[in-house]
């Protein structure tokens, strides 16, 4: 058994340090404690070719439309502040070849005052 002194030269704190890191590191690879992005940014996914687009507003109701570069789903989410704490619906509606990759939806029983909305392919 090999007894060491409880000075703490340079050498040990460096070799300790790097030690501790590397610990750490495969710790939280491992319980997964990297975080992935909630958006995904690759090439694959669907393009939005003409923005974002709402019409035929009514006193309780409005069209939301998008077009997209190719066949996809196109989610819409409602609420009644920017924050979207409060999400009042959500619909899904396809953008298929027939429809010339456009989804659109009209959104009805809209309650009086501002509304918000958000989509995603």
């Amino acid at each position: 058994m090999r007894v060491t002194s409880g000075l703490l030269t340079r050498r040990r704190f460096i070799t300790g340090s790097a030690s501790a890191a590397a610990l750490t590191t495969t710790a939280l690879t491992w319980a997964g404690g990297i975080a992935k992005p909630y958006l995904s940014r690759a090439a694959d996914r669907p393009l939005i070719t003409h923005g974002l687009q709402s019409g035929d507003m009514g006193v309780d109701s409005g069209v939301v439309w998008a077009r997209t570069d190719r066949p996809a789903r196109m989610q819409i989410e409602i609420a009644t502040t920017d924050s979207f704490r409060d999400i009042r619906g959500g619909a899904f509606v396809d953008a298929l070849p027939d429809s010339d990759f456009t989804a659109k939806l009209l959104l009805k029983e809209l309650p009086a005052q501002d509304i918000f909305y958000r989509i995603r392919f």
